[in-house]
């Protein structure tokens, strides 16, 4: 079993594990989004920048799908990432961002990686006239 799917299966066991009925705190890494973009700047990072975008990007979709079948149909997604884009386009893009977002650098990765994958990956709106079919 490959990092990614070991990453993916504690993420849907995570998501699993959290009931919308219950409200309580959840846990968020103390690692910056400083930080984290430094070591996806390094080769021996990329990897592990990797990992941890395509793991924030699969709850996201997750997300979407759980709140799908507790029947929210109409909860917005945070983004919507083509399924062929690759792992390394991603950590492109979130490299950019923090670049682009230095007020960002102190803040929690996982906060930063998800604004990140929310302004390069925006879910298509729907028409007016398909609302109405």
């Amino acid at each position: 079993m490959n990092r990614f799917s070991v990453l993916s299966a504690f993420l849907l066991v995570g998501l699993g594990l959290c009931s919308s009925e219950v409200a309580m705190a959840q846990r968020i890494s103390p690692m910056t989004a400083g930080s984290f973009g430094r070591i996806c700047t390094r080769p021996a990072g990329a990897q592990i920048c990797d990992a941890y975008i395509s793991g924030l990007a699969d709850a996201g979709a997750l997300a979407k799908i759980n709140d799908r079948n507790e029947g929210d149909a109409n909860a917005p997604a945070g983004f919507c990432v083509p399924q062929t884009e690759t792992g390394v386009s991603m950590r492109g893009k979130v490299i950019s961002w923090l670049k682009a977002h230095k007020d960002a650098l102190q803040k929690p990765v996982g906060e930063s990686v998800f604004m990140a994958l929310h302004d390069a990956y925006p879910c298509a709106a729907s028409k007016p006239a398909e609302q109405k079919k």
